[in-house]
């Protein structure tokens, strides 16, 4: 298995894992849209997971916008493959920092983050508790 950059025959497996992942999954045409950041998939035929990214302000830092591996293949590094294929890229493009925002609630994601480096900045309060935001940025410099 590889990390390597999503062509347009992985949407449907995408999707597919989209759905699985999240409540309110992105749909086809804002995918193929945002297709034209960074977007990475775990697999050669059959996806596994995927990763989207964006460059930010001036190309000194980016954003991890989303990141999902299907359910069947969690918990065997996919994520973080996915992830570290990402940092490599940013640090190619010379990218001082990523940033990710995440559920507070989502503690596996959170490890995850932590586990890879980032920090957690800041706390972005909603009405609902159950639905604050954390920030957390990785600096690679």
């Amino acid at each position: 298995m590889i990390v390597r950059v999503a062509k347009q025959e992985d949407l449907t497996g995408v999707i597919e894992i989209d759905k699985l992942s999240f409540s309110n999954p992105w749909d086809r045409e804002f995918l193929e849209n945002i297709s034209k950041a960074i977007f990475l998939v775990f697999g050669q035929q059959e996806v596994n997971g995927f990763l989207i990214a964006g460059c930010g302000h001036r190309n000194v830092s980016a954003s991890l916008l989303k990141i999902a591996v299907h359910p069947e293949h969690r918990r065997k590094g996919i994520a973080t493959n996915l992830i570290n294929k990402l940092i490599e890229m940013l640090r190619d493009r010379q990218i001082d920092e990523l940033e990710v925002i995440v559920l507070k609630t989502c503690e596996p994601a959170i490890s995850l983050y932590k586990k890879i480096g980032f920090k957690l900045v800041s706390t972005i309060p909603q009405i609902s508790k159950n639905n604050d935001l954390c920030v957390m940025k990785l600096e690679m410099t």
